[in-house]
């Protein structure tokens, strides 16, 4: 559970994530990737070329901030999330590397507005979403071994 203090903190970022998102997500998966080779497989190349992949995943990190003291209003888009997660296998193994690289996107991109307030927050965010993912992901690999 987040405490208020943290919430109101993601919450915050909510204007800057509408400025600068797509940024960060770019940034993100450019780092990610290229200190990453071996999971490259797991991104489509075209989505990766044209933007669209970061794109995405900057309008989940922006709705996850705005309902960030409401994750349930989020899980069906969790559920199409976690289907295509399934399809190229990612396990939990893999949530703490996409962490690592989202907070240094945010920090590269954000520079000294990333204060160690609004990093903490959302490392403790991020956290918190990726136990939503891990858990329904979870679920899905069991119901695909019965």
């Amino acid at each position: 559970m987040l405490s208020q203090k943290t919430i109101d903190i993601v919450k915050s970022t909510v204007p800057v994530l509408k400025e600068k998102g797509v940024e960060i997500t770019t940034v993100f998966y450019k780092n990610m990737l290229e200190e990453n080779p071996e999971i490259k497989d797991m991104f489509d190349a075209g989505k990766q070329k044209d933007g669209s992949q970061a794109r995405a995943l900057a309008m989940t990190v922006l709705a996850a901030a705005e309902n960030i003291d409401n994750l349930a209003i989020l899980m069906p888009a969790v559920q199409s999330i976690a289907k295509t997660h399934i399809n190229v296998k990612v396990t939990k193994e893999h949530y703490p590397v996409v962490g690592r690289y989202l907070l240094g996107a945010i920090k590269e991109v954000l520079g000294e507005a990333a204060t160690d307030d609004i990093v903490n927050a959302w490392a403790e965010a991020y956290g918190v979403i990726a136990d939503v993912f891990i858990g329904v992901e979870e679920k899905m690999y069991q119901e695909e071994c019965k």
